[in-house]
């Protein structure tokens, strides 16, 4: 049939309007299917062995066409032809591919193209030849034939995926050079009968195709593609200082766990984390310990310390400090809850966008009949999506949540400031009244300046509103400002990767994320250089304070929740010891205020302060810490501390091992086995199998 037929044919079809996003989508799905097959028949080329794939390539270097080669580009154009077929059914005009030219084997190339036109001439016989889409198809394998139609196709979509990451739908960026469609097909030039040719060929094919009906488009909506992003502070590891010196160290509590739930992930996924996600006292915090906690709420924590002998480093002890926070009774505050969600296209993820929506649905049944719940979005959509309602009307909320789509960028958005005037419509002197931000990293919340932003959310935080950070997904996770954004909140910073954490942090451990009983929590601890030659704080590098800022009320510090345990811990060499790391001064130490014979017993002095949430001046604890709580960490008793210390060693071994030595993968998971205990929850279990996965990964 000629191309006058099949226009005939085609103007007396029911034809849809031209829709430039369905051309988009079959282009987008064509595209994908090709490099699909592409990728596939390379590795069938490629053989089984690394030398196979190495002779492959020298042969290639050197212009010799072997059989595999030639069958090979036959199945690449012949592969392409059938995307292509696609594309023009789906009524994409050929004015919208991108003009690409690469030098190449002209010759060559075009006796393969006029074959791979004549295999589709082949395929296309095999369509009902009375369908006018039938009769298409045959046309297009007659345009394959032109070489000049190989050099107008534009990059193939980028199917590439970061480490680790969830594997997600095709994210349509350009391809390396090598991996682009036109590295074999294109030409060093065309001449100008092959150029007149395409353009009359091009022009008769657009005459022919209109545009005909696509899927919606949430059938066809490719996934955001991690873009390996993922930003953490940088800091240097505490290092050894002498008592004689620098005999204060001061610190806020930090009872963050997103560091320790993102190195599951990563190792979950087959990589060992980067060492500045490691954040050792995150690890050590994100499990729950059974220290003595206080029976009065006015006192809103204790201090259990203990001092055994270290595990990994003969003649040094540990200082273990355990805080316990009140533990609060059945009747807990009213709750002010402000959702303000990330929408943009990036988190358009199954373990983004999705997973928060089944996150917040486990933490609604925590709440009372009378709690208020308010959600505003940015990014993509910004705006109220939930006016202030009571969590009773539970099945009003949950369709909220479902209703919302990422989508779009993150320009212009105005989140932020939003959320908290929701918060302020039903501000409650008696109840927590807090936002609580859930995204995977983009910031873009209307105050763009990192300091504005956090000088806004501290201006709240005094009004009585706090703040809490959930982060989502990797790629484009930017932890360093959620755990700047959550301490200056007054808030926690999770990181949610599953399900199980979303039930871990906001149902099980719901009453310490939400209701703090004490905020601003510093620590500070004068060695006495008479008994300690040195010490080194495990963590808490991105905590520390200057020794001023202890008194100061105006310097803030970490919030402790209902029922929060802390742990922090030192690393000591008593004086005489051999194992100092520094060596002693010929000419003597520097001399002390006290004589040798003051507090002589004792190894150091605790002090802890810390304000109640309604007030703004802070209260002081203090412990002496003395030579005759040492005790042997094989003693029963020390079954809380033998787990934490195990993941201490861990973290520390994850950062490089710089003060650990030979302590091993193996040291790790037999102190954490005798310090397993009950378990309830199966977090040390899990932990323990975390240990074992990083063992073969580092091998």
């Amino acid at each position: 049939m000629d191309e006058k037929k099949i226009s005939d044919a085609l103007h007396k079809m029911d034809i849809p309007t031209h829709d430039d996003n369905a051309q988009k989508r079959a282009l987008n799905l064509a595209m994908a299917e090709f490099e699909a097959t592409q990728e596939n028949n390379e590795k069938k080329s490629q053989g089984n062995s690394i030398l196979a794939r190495l002779m492959s390539r020298t042969q290639q270097n050197k212009g010799h066409k072997t059989m595999e080669t030639k069958q090979k580009k036959k199945m690449i154009y012949g592969g392409m032809a059938t995307a292509m077929a696609v594309v023009l059914i789906a009524g994409v005009s050929f004015t919208q591919l991108q003009d690409t030219q690469i030098n190449s084997d002209a010759a060559s190339e075009s006796q393969l193209a006029s074959t791979s036109g004549n295999n589709f001439g082949s395929i296309a016989q095999n369509i009902n030849t009375t369908n006018p889409v039938g009769r298409i198809a045959s046309n297009v394998g007659n345009f394959f034939k032109d070489d000049s139609a190989r050099s107008r196709l534009g990059p193939a979509p980028d199917m590439t995926q970061a480490p680790g990451s969830t594997p997600a739908s095709p994210h349509y960026a350009p391809a390396p050079k090598e991996q682009r469609l036109s590295a074999d097909m294109a030409q060093a030039e065309l001449a100008a009968p092959q150029a007149s040719s395409m353009a009359q060929t091009r022009s008769s094919v657009q005459n022919m195709i209109a545009p005909m009906p696509i899927s919606p488009p949430d059938v066809i909506n490719p996934s955001y593609q991690d873009e390996g992003r993922d930003k953490f502070e940088e800091f240097k590891i505490n290092p050894v200082k002498l008592a004689a010196e620098e005999p204060v160290s001061t610190f806020s509590v930090d009872v963050d766990t997103a560091s320790y739930s993102f190195m599951r992930r990563q190792i979950e996924h087959g990589q060992m984390p980067a060492s500045d996600a490691i954040r050792i006292e995150e690890l050590i915090n994100y499990f729950d310990y059974n220290y003595a906690a206080p029976e009065d709420k006015d006192v809103p924590f204790n201090a259990n310390v203990t001092v055994t002998p270290s595990p990994w480093a003969e003649g040094k002890e540990l200082v273990h400090i355990g805080i316990k926070g009140y533990e609060m009774d059945t009747v807990q505050p009213r709750s002010n809850l402000v959702f303000l969600l990330d929408v943009s296209g990036s988190m358009n993820s199954s373990d983004k966008l999705p997973l928060l929506k089944s996150s917040l649905g486990l933490l609604l049944d925590t709440l009372k009949p009378d709690d208020t719940v308010s959600i505003a979005t940015y990014a993509g959509s910004t705006g109220v999506a939930l006016e202030p309602t009571k969590a009773s009307e539970k099945s009003k909320i949950l369709s909220a949540l479902d209703n919302l789509r990422a989508g779009g960028g993150t320009a212009g958005a105005a989140g932020i400031e939003l959320a908290y005037n929701l918060a302020a419509e039903h501000f409650d002197e008696e109840a927590v009244n807090r936002v609580i931000l859930a995204t995977d990293g983009d910031f873009n919340v209307g105050i763009s300046d990192p300091e504005q932003l956090k000088d806004f959310i501290e201006e709240k935080r005094d009004s009585g509103v706090f703040l809490s950070v959930l982060g989502f997904g990797q790629g484009n996770y930017n932890d360093h400002i959620m755990q700047e954004l959550a301490q200056n909140g007054n808030g926690v910073a999770a990181y949610i990767d599953n399900l199980n954490e979303a039930q871990k942090v906001l149902v099980d451990e719901a009453t310490s994320s939400l209701f703090p009983i004490a905020k601003d929590v510093k620590i500070q601890i004068e060695f006495n250089p008479k008994t300690v030659a040195e010490y080194r704080l495990i963590g808490y590098e991105t905590r520390a304070l200057n020794r001023e800022d202890f008194n100061n009320d105006k310097i803030d510090a970490g919030d402790i929740g209902a029922g929060h345990t802390v742990t922090a811990i030192y690393e000591i060499t008593p004086v005489g010891s051999e194992a100092r790391s520094i060596d002693e001064l010929r000419y003597g130490e520097a001399e002390t205020a006290q004589e040798p014979s003051d507090f002589g017993g004792e190894y150091a002095f605790l002090k802890m302060r810390y304000k109640l949430p309604n007030e703004d001046t802070s209260k002081l604890i203090t412990t002496p810490i003395t030579q005759d709580i040492r005790d042997d960490i094989r003693h029963p008793i020390n079954q809380e501390v033998k787990f934490s210390l195990a993941v201490a060693a861990f973290g520390q071994i994850l950062k490089g091992g710089d003060y650990t030595g030979d302590y091993s993968y193996d040291d790790v998971l037999e102190l954490a086995q005798e310090g397993k205990g009950a378990d309830p929850y199966g977090y040390r279990a899990e932990f323990i199998k975390l240990v074992r996965l990083a063992k073969s990964l580092d091998n």
